[in-house]
């Protein structure tokens, strides 16, 4: 797979950008805050359809864009088999503050989750280090995007659970104020069944999979026989046989246990929107104990097993973005990490300087500068930042 177009109009601080992109490396490099990120935002824009740093959509349109026409638009050629796809996503302002999304596929009209799997990407970002130290919901999320990648019938199915979920959670809340039967809860609760066990029984197969991945990745930095365990740490208790009949089952009981304290917080408390990935080397866990090294590799890690994983799963392998992740890495690991990046068939990389890039990389690298929202590509090595 290979993303061989993208273009930008009103993105942020990129007016208007245009790039036919290769396989392999592509560097784009500059000043901080000059947009580099931003173009790695946009590409994971059109592959999972959101953004992954922006609180709001609306951060996304150009600051002066907002003032005037009020849009945005990301637009890209993906080719995979030999078979282009034309994607693209806008973000209009013009209605009002609130932005309107639309999404389309080969020129057609489409649901902004309809991207998921047409264009698979792994970012790597500097701040995947909360992968390690941050809260849950961040674990969950990063199971997520591979698995909806991965598979559409997965993603529909968080979806249906995730609605299942806020429907049953605005229940509790008119059990506890009195404007709600108890009736109403049993027929949610059914349905929370249902679809929490098919997506728990997903996750329950990644894992897995992903541990012996991430073990492996983890070894190959070299880390003096730490090995990286990654485990899944469910809210309910997993019968042995976790089919999703016996998965049902044990959220059931568990919503029967959590009863009381559901009532008193007008909260689900189970079920896989409260599950966790659990992360340890030697039994230990990562979070209380790994210093800052061992965690930016095990976050390193958790993204490599997360590619290779993809693609296993898709038979094609995704398009590699890396934002910012060489430059809190000493030399060994970088040359390490762009060891395993290379054996993918295209990847995009942000940095500050090229020069903690490894020459051999860099020598073959496509290079543009970004020099506020304007990307010039260098027809050679030099310039460095």
């Amino acid at each position: 797979m290979l993303l061989r177009r993208l273009k930008l109009t009103n993105f942020r601080n990129l007016p208007n950008a245009a790039l036919e992109l290769d396989a392999g490396l592509t560097l784009f490099h500059g000043a901080n805050a000059q947009g580099k990120s931003n173009l790695l935002e946009a590409a994971y824009l059109l592959a999972i359809g959101r953004s992954y740093r922006a609180a709001a959509e609306r951060e996304m349109v150009a600051w002066a864009a907002r003032e005037g026409d009020g849009y945005a638009v990301v637009s890209g050629t993906v080719e995979r088999g030999g078979e282009p796809d034309e994607l693209l996503v806008g973000l209009d302002l013009r209605q009002g503050e609130t932005v309107q999304k639309r999404v389309q596929i080969n020129g057609s009209a489409r649901r902004a989750s309809d991207l998921v799997g047409r264009f698979n990407a792994v970012l790597f970002s500097a701040d995947d280090i909360a992968l390690v130290y941050g809260a849950p919901q961040g674990r969950r999320r990063y199971l997520d995007v591979l698995l909806s990648q991965a598979d559409p019938r997965y993603l529909r199915a968080l979806q249906r659970y995730q609605r299942v979920v806020q429907q049953r959670n605005r229940l509790l809340k008119g059990l506890k104020e009195g404007r709600a039967g108890e009736q109403e809860l049993l027929f949610w609760d059914a349905k929370l069944c249902e679809e929490g066990a098919q997506t728990l029984a997903a996750r329950l197969a990644a894992v897995g999979p992903l541990s012996e991945a991430a073990r492996r990745c983890y070894a190959a930095f070299g880390a003096d026989g730490d090995a990286l365990e990654v485990a899944y740490a469910p809210t309910i208790g997993v019968p042995d046989a976790p089919s999703e009949g016996a998965l049902a089952d044990a959220i059931r009981e568990a919503l029967t246990a959590s009863r009381r304290q559901e009532r008193a917080l007008a909260q689900t408390m189970v079920g896989p929107h409260r599950d966790d990935l659990r992360l340890t080397m030697r039994g230990v866990e990562l979070a209380q104990h790994a210093s800052r090294g061992q965690a930016r590799l095990a976050a390193l890690s958790l993204r490599l097993a997360e590619a290779e994983l993809l693609a296993a799963r898709r038979g094609d392998q995704p398009v590699l973005l890396l934002d910012d992740v060489l430059s809190e890495l000493d030399a060994e690991h970088r040359a390490l990490t762009m060891e395993a990046a290379a054996t993918y068939s295209q990847t995009l990389a942000t940095t500050a300087d090229t020069r903690i890039v490894p020459e051999r990389f860099r020598a073959s690298a496509r290079r543009f500068r970004v020099v506020s929202g304007a990307v010039f590509e260098e027809e050679e090595e030099g310039g460095e930042t």
